[in-house]
């Protein structure tokens, strides 16, 4: 998995969680930059993310191939 994808994943969650420093001035990507302490924390829920989200995305993808299946008669 690219680091690229995960570190944009943590930027998320890290904005949904409102921690963007209220300024207009301040970008996201700025906010995050001036918390690195927050980084490692990030990173781990956005893998947790990532694996939960993959593993949804198997099952309905075996529940449609079961289903494409069964219209076709196999």
């Amino acid at each position: 998995m690219n680091s690229g994808l995960i570190d944009q994943v943590a930027l998320a969650l890290f904005a949904s969680d409102g921690m963007k420093v209220a300024s207009a001035d301040v970008s996201l990507a700025q906010s995050w930059e001036m918390s690195p302490e927050k980084h490692v924390a990030y990173r781990e829920r956005a893998l947790v993310f990532l694996k939960v989200m993959g593993e949804q995305m198997a099952e309905l993808a075996m529940a449609e191939m079961s289903k494409l299946d069964e219209s076709k008669g196999r």
